[in-house]
């Protein structure tokens, strides 16, 4: 078969569930992988008895594809956290253009998960992570992913978190936390990043800490104020507020801000 797939790098699609090619058969398809251009876009080695070597020698192979959108990996239980870790760190890499990731019947638990919420935090195109019964994970593992997909610690950590991520274990999120479910539903929305992080700081931050944007000296309010008109026309389904938030930021600005141009004049004085 990988000599065969060596003869037609022109191939699309490969599927080679169930086929007991094991660490020996995935090492030799990564070196092929890794040393060969292909067009491979799915690739999919679920039930083949893989192992930590041979997911290890599969990411660095894929390090460079930028054709691959759907790996499957499912049902292949003598991985451990070894061989998760190396699957993490290439999710983290700025050439990842991996959309689907299946990781279904293979006993991760909350340290595999960490390690993935962590790879993902940068990741702009994994959209589906099927993490289907793995029932090791706990609401300590799924803590990691709500976090990933909704920090609500401040305002640009909430600006800042994943947007993209919109499949964990079952679609319907059944088994999942309610927080988790709800960010998950609101990135599978059509929306775009920019209007979905718009809604994730509505719904989580009543005030905003203008004190960070104090940089920007008074262009801060006009920002802050024009950020709110546009999204009064955003629809949620929550109050939004829009009246008392601008009221709220034009006395933060006019207290603080006043107080610092006090400073300077006194210094420059």
């Amino acid at each position: 078969i990988i000599l065969a797939l060596s003869m037609h790098p022109q191939l699309d699609i490969l599927d080679l569930h169930g086929s007991g090619m094991g660490r020996n058969g995935c090492v030799a398809l990564a070196t092929l992988l890794r040393w060969r251009a292909t067009e491979l876009h799915t690739l999919n080695l679920s039930y083949n008895g893989i192992d930590d070597e041979g997911v290890e020698a599969l990411t660095l192979a894929l390090a460079n594809s930028r054709h691959l959108h759907t790996l499957a990996l499912s049902s292949n239980s003598s991985i451990s956290i070894r061989g998760w870790w190396a699957l993490s760190t290439f999710l983290s890499a700025p050439s990842s253009n991996l959309q689907e990731l299946f990781l279904a019947c293979n006993d991760i638990g909350d340290e595999g998960v960490v390690a993935f919420a962590s790879a993902l935090t940068k990741n702009r195109a994994l959209k589906k992570l099927s993490l289907y019964k793995n029932p090791s994970i706990t609401a300590g593992g799924w803590a990691a992913f709500s976090k990933l997909l909704c920090d609500t610690t401040s305002v640009n950590k909430t600006f800042l978190s994943n947007h993209t991520l919109h499949v964990l274990a079952r679609p319907d999120g059944v088994g999942l936390p309610s927080d988790l479910v709800s960010s998950l539903n609101l990135n599978s929305s059509e929306a775009g990043r920019k209007k979905i992080a718009m809604i994730k700081i509505l719904k989580h931050h009543n005030d905003f800490d203008l004190r960070p944007l104090f940089e920007w000296d008074f262009k801060v309010l006009p920002f802050v104020i024009s950020w709110l008109e546009a999204a009064s026309i955003c629809p949620t389904n929550f109050e939004k507020n829009i009246r008392r938030r601008k009221l709220s930021s034009i006395y933060q600005f006019v207290r603080d801000m006043s107080m610092m141009y006090i400073e300077v004049c006194t210094t420059h004085r």
